[in-house]
């Protein structure tokens, strides 16, 4: 991309935007797995671009043409401007991912708590399977010519998603409405990051469980506070989103070799946190803990995937299972190239 030209993608028809749909409900199920990059996610799937551009064309210019636009929808004038500034935000696109997203976000959150909870070591494989391609991308995008300096600005990406892991601290969860805001801000920054996981940082802010506890809680029962904490979230990721996306764009327009490699060295710094080998059982009794500690200890075992000590495997057959649902992850890897295939410039199997 030179500058802020924006590119041509494929056209939204109705198969396409189902296509997207799909494309971000699984992004939607990365966004929730501690470890698991959404935007590592973006860019197996061939839209990372994409989406950064159409967040980057969102400023307060065209949000107020885009109200007067709407107000003057009774005129053809207005109808076909609305049009406009419909292709111009790629808004056809932006819904399509987002409601797959929001769909399994929404409807998914117990699986995959309950996949990590009972089957950590297959499902983290599973996930490191999916995300192996996703090198190829940001390596393909960088283009023919790649240099030492440039590519050397993997070694600090590496050195960030390791360090984010080291840096897990005991943050309690609050629930306080300045503190959801800040949580939606920094937690949707990093997930626009390819091999940093939003949901991982929301376990370093102590918001993880505090957040997926809140999207159950909707789903069962009517809480007025659990959607005020949740709307209060929103906004902050909006915010994050779009403050974000442009920096990004920014450096991608003008530094963009540096920032793919940078991007790479997130997406192998991940595999530290996601190795399916763990202590998964290295948390105390509750039973010897006093009373007043067990529910914090209980939910320091509820977050273990991205806490637990990394170890050798024990045995061959611990090894077997694995790989296979390691080969598993890689053999949908390719199906889900295949659907970002379509979008210019991004896939892995295209240049």
């Amino acid at each position: 991309m030179n500058g802020m030209e924006r590119k041509k993608y494929h056209p939204m028809t109705l198969k396409y935007s189902i296509i997207t749909a799909i494309k971000g409900a699984l992004i939607g199920i990365a966004n929730i797995i501690p470890g698991v990059s959404g935007g590592t996610f973006a860019l197996i799937l061939g839209i990372y671009e994409r989406l950064l551009d159409a967040l980057h064309a969102i400023n307060p210019t065209i949000i107020l043409e885009a109200i007067r636009a709407i107000v003057s929808l009774h005129r053809p004038a207005g109808r076909r401007r609305a049009k406009e500034i419909i292709d111009t935000l790629d808004l056809i696109f932006l819904s399509s991912l987002g409601l797959g997203a929001l769909t399994t976000i929404l409807g998914l959150s117990f699986l995959i708590d309950y996949l990590l909870v009972h089957h950590p070591g297959l499902t983290l494989s599973f996930f490191i399977g999916l995300i192996i391609p996703s090198i190829v991308v940001p390596w393909k995008m960088m283009g023919a010519s790649k240099r030492l300096s440039q590519l050397s600005w993997m070694i600090p990406g590496i050195a960030l998603t390791i360090g984010v892991a080291f840096a897990f601290g005991n943050i309690e969860s609050n629930d306080s409405l300045i503190w959801s805001f800040l949580t939606g801000v920094i937690a949707v920054s990093a997930m626009i990051l390819p091999g940093i996981s939003g949901s991982f940082v929301m376990l370093v802010m102590g918001q993880y469980q505090n957040v997926l506890r809140k999207l159950q809680l909707i789903q069962t029962t009517i809480d007025l506070s659990a959607w005020i904490w949740l709307f209060v979230f929103g906004a902050g990721c909006i915010v994050g989103l779009l403050l974000f996306a442009r920096f990004l764009g920014y450096l991608l327009a003008h530094r963009r070799n540096a920032t793919l490699a940078f991007l790479i060295g997130l997406i192998l710094g991940s595999f530290w946190i996601l190795w399916p080998f763990k202590q998964f059982d290295y948390s105390m009794d509750l039973n010897h803990i006093a009373e007043e500690f067990r529910d914090r200890v209980a939910e320091k075992q509820d977050i273990r995937i991205a806490t637990a000590p990394n170890q050798m495997p024990a045995d061959v057959n611990e090894c077997l299972f694995n790989l296979l649902a390691l080969s598993a992850g890689l053999a949908g890897a390719l199906g889900l190239n295949r659907f970002g295939s379509e979008d210019a410039g991004v896939s892995p199997f295209s240049h």
